[in-house]
């Protein structure tokens, strides 16, 4: 793990970029770039600083450069008022960020005051877009579709068996925990458990020990990678086969590095798969080049600057409103695929698709995986 935070410090000095510079236009991007998601917010760092060096080498947007402000909210509290302090400070005009929902919630007012765009590429509770907004974007799934999903799957898949649903209090975790269960009873299945643990512990003995004594046979986990994946090995030590499901946020870089071999057959709800076409393909050997591995994780965030870039072109103009409304009319070519939003500010046609983690690869679940 430290090998590989390393290896993305450098390829971020390589990149060129360690804050502001003078251009006609600047973008602004917070994630957790220090704590305990500090590697999948480095991943998103680089996607984005990728995503604005290609956009520049393209002409930049209305024929001007575009610079990147970058600001640590760390995933926390006031550290992301901070951040979106911070980055309203350098005059950015729209916002790549945040990660976690709890940190979007509390930015998305003060870039509206500010009359300041917000993309998330990552960011999934519902009230994010629900609250009418008229700056706010996002580039994945809800967590109440994410629910419903987990719900029918644990419903389905083990009927009359022992399940513990675990939440880690965060506005994510609690929230996915809350439509999973929701979901649960409307099949007749009641859990066995349904509790909230404390993030960031490094011991989670006691927690497991009780699901040992409850019998539960499978578990689902409303929360980040890294918690999840030291309760999963943890559960492991004790000779424990409970089978792990989880949200998105199992699918994190952090999830495997905590878990390591422990976390194999854990599965997870994700982006679902992007269709291998020119501009994925090249993106993803970049990725591989700057040391971020096979894995996906990162599209997202440069997806963000190419919508961004093309709604401004539309529109003809930076101002947040203008951009905002090409944002909810048009249809915009990404890695992703081609990606519209509706009229709350939603992904239209956002899915979500099962992964198993396998030999520190997050796979489709298919019939190679006749288990689930």
């Amino acid at each position: 793990m430290r090998t590989f935070y390393f290896a993305l410090l450098a390829t971020i000095c390589s990149l060129g970029w360690s804050g502001p510079v003078r251009a006609e236009i600047v973008i602004g991007f917070a994630n957790p770039l220090s704590g305990p998601y500090a590697l999948t917010g480095t991943r998103n760092r680089i996607a984005v600083e990728i995503a604005v060096r290609d956009l520049n080498d393209r002409g930049g947007v209305l024929n001007q450069e575009v610079s990147l402000a970058v600001a640590d909210d760390a995933c926390g509290l006031e550290k992301s008022l901070d951040a979106a302090r911070q980055l309203i400070a350098a005059n950015v005009t729209a916002v790549i960020g945040h990660m976690c929902s709890h940190s979007s919630l509390l930015a998305a007012g003060l870039y509206e005051t500010a009359d300041v765009l917000m993309i998330t590429p990552g960011s999934t509770h519902p009230r994010l877009t629900e609250e009418g907004r008229g700056n706010v974007f996002r580039l994945i799934g809800r967590d109440d579709h994410q629910g419903q999903l987990a719900g029918n799957f644990l419903a389905d898949r083990w009927e009359g068996d022992q399940i513990a649903i675990l939440h880690d209090g965060s506005t994510y975790g609690e929230g996915l925990a809350r439509e999973t269960r929701k979901q649960l009873r409307a099949h007749g299945e009641v859990e066995a458990i349904y509790a909230q643990y404390e993030p960031g512990q490094n011991n989670y003995g006691s927690l497991v020990g009780e699901l040992l004594r409850t019998g539960v046979d499978v578990l689902y986990i409303g929360g980040y990678g890294p918690d999840a994946g030291l309760i999963l090995k943890t559960a492991r030590g004790q000779d424990h086969d409970i089978q792990l499901i989880g949200g998105d946020g199992l699918g994190m870089d952090e999830f495997w590095s905590v878990a390591g071999k422990a976390g194999e057959g854990a599965v997870f709800t994700g982006r679902p798969v992007v269709n291998d076409h020119s501009s994925t393909t090249k993106l993803l050997a970049e990725f591989q080049r700057h040391g971020l591995g096979k894995g996906t994780g990162g599209m997202g965030a440069y997806a963000a600057v190419q919508v961004w870039g093309q709604a401004v072109e539309h529109a003809g103009t930076i101002e947040r409103g203008p951009v905002a409304t090409a944002l909810r009319r048009g249809r915009f070519a990404t890695v992703l695929d081609h990606v519209a939003f509706d009229h709350k500010g939603d992904l239209k046609g956002a899915d979500w698709q099962w992964k198993v983690w396998s030999d520190g690869a997050r796979l489709p679940i298919s019939s190679d995986h006749p288990t689930y």
